[in-house]
């Protein structure tokens, strides 16, 4: 990109983001929320001792730990994803107004375009380490890095489904939307505490949990649902950014 284009990517992003910062609602999710909706189940769930099936590098193998560990391994990502995909489609839809007005004064779509992503990926970071902060005050998972990435999965695959949804359907569809199928396909699916159906495994969360839960509880990482996770990113963002250039 010349330098002209990073210049106008840079003043749309910083345009986007002082919105993000007039939005009192928007900060209180993405800072607080996650200090409630994870402090609250660490400081709730009983520490009774329960046996789980835990995806590893190896297959599958029988985990004994307590039910906070477990229950926090999934809520970090649940709460990634639903925070980031109610702030991805905020984002699309707070930005239409001002998108139309940086065009007349010459940005391209795809400048305004990267400039959203852009916001999107500060808002992930932002949201992932609270997230993970606030994780770790009640649990410490076994591997750290790959509980991070896990968070960053689940974030950015719910964020460009954010992105997607609000592009057509409004904001408190949009909401109700991104806030029951992470809970749904991450934390009720993902839980394992029993057989999930088979079609489970092709939902959107279905790698960032299984990672989470295999990164927080097992010796050895799962780490083929790492890399199913970052393709199942990339396909959803493609299929967002397309959408977007479309719109």
């Amino acid at each position: 990109m010349a330098r002209g284009g990073q210049s106008r990517v840079r003043t749309a992003t910083v345009v986007a983001g002082k919105e993000v910062l007039r939005d009192p609602v928007l900060l209180g999710l993405l800072v607080f929320l996650p200090v409630y909706f994870i402090g609250l189940w660490g400081w709730l769930v009983p520490t009774d001792e329960v046996r789980v099936a835990v995806a590893t590098a190896d297959g599958t193998a029988t985990v004994d730990t307590d039910l906070v560990s477990l229950m926090l391994a999934l809520m970090g990502p649940v709460t990634g994803a639903l925070l980031v995909g109610i702030a991805g489609m905020f984002l699309v839809q707070r930005s239409r107004g001002i998108d139309e007005r940086l065009r007349v004064v010459g940005f391209r779509g795809a400048e305004l375009l990267v400039a959203r992503l852009c916001l999107l990926a500060a808002v992930t970071a932002v949201v992932v380490a609270v997230s993970l902060a606030v994780t770790l005050v009640y649990s410490v998972p076994e591997h750290p890095g790959w509980f991070l990435l896990s968070l960053v999965v689940a974030g950015a695959t719910y964020g460009s489904v954010g992105v997607l949804a609000g592009q057509f359907i409004d904001r408190m569809a949009g909401v109700y939307l991104l806030l029951f199928v992470p809970m749904f396909d991450i934390l009720l699916l993902g839980l394992p505490l029993g057989e999930s159906p088979g079609w489970a495994d092709w939902l959107p969360g279905h790698h960032a949990a299984e990672l989470a839960v295999s990164a927080s509880l097992s010796e050895t990482v799962a780490v083929s649902h790492a890399g199913w996770g970052v393709v199942v990113v990339a396909v959803v963002s493609a299929v967002a950014l397309l959408a977007s250039l479309v719109q």
